[in-house]
């Protein structure tokens, strides 16, 4: 096992590697985003309590960098969901075992053929996931009316490759829409290259309001 330095380190990379946050990791391991950033810089040194909650959120139990992730996505409070290249769900966050809950509500809006303004994007995204290059994060927000009210999806879909399998971690939002929300479906598509040093965005619009 890596000394608490070595871990620290490692946490670090991996977090970087899987596109998350340290208020996200911060979570998921019980602590403050403030204790995460401290581990990671050798400001501090975790607790042996901390150290294996660190050790199975990066490596899982059998030191598996996939059973890793999923291990993250189960033990989340945030919405996101594990789906690998078939699109099958391979894990759920806490929030998303419960039903009925916002995606079973809106299940529709994320569905191609019941919501066929949804079509160009989610063709873009099946793309992307087929034949990934590198880290891809693919940001789609989508306009729907329910209930003569303006709604907006917000899917952050991140892409990469782990232990050789392709996957994506999704993290869906539904809000009410203020301004262009309610009028444009918005396509960002950012690649992290493998230094990580330059990103290329591409941006796309495409004018429409989807109703339930």
């Amino acid at each position: 096992m890596p000394n608490p330095n070595e871990l620290c380190t490692a946490l670090r990379n991996w977090r970087i590697q899987a596109r998350l946050q340290q208020d996200a990791v911060a979570q998921t391991l019980g602590v403050t985003q403030s204790q995460v950033s401290r581990w990671e810089s050798g400001r501090d040194t975790p607790r042996p309590h901390n150290i294996e909650a660190i050790r199975r959120l990066i490596w899982g139990p059998e030191a598996d960098p996939l059973i890793a992730l999923r291990y993250f996505v189960e033990q989340s409070h945030q919405n996101l969901l594990l789906v690998d290249a078939t699109q099958a769900i391979i894990a759920r966050s806490k929030p998303l075992k419960l039903s009925p809950g916002q995606v079973d509500r809106f299940s529709w809006v994320l569905d191609p053929i019941r919501n066929p303004a949804f079509a160009p994007a989610y063709a873009r995204f099946c793309e992307l996931l087929a034949r990934p290059s590198g880290v891809v994060s693919l940001k789609i927000t989508i306009p729907f009316v329910e209930n003569g009210r303006d709604f907006c999806a917000v899917v952050t879909n991140t892409i990469h490759t782990i232990a050789g399998t392709r996957v994506c971690l999704v993290e869906p939002s539904f809000r009410e829409a203020t301004g262009l929300e309610g009028k444009e479906i918005r396509l960002e598509e950012v690649r992290l290259t493998p230094d990580e040093g330059e990103r290329h965005s591409l941006t796309l619009w495409r004018q429409t309001t989807a109703s339930s």
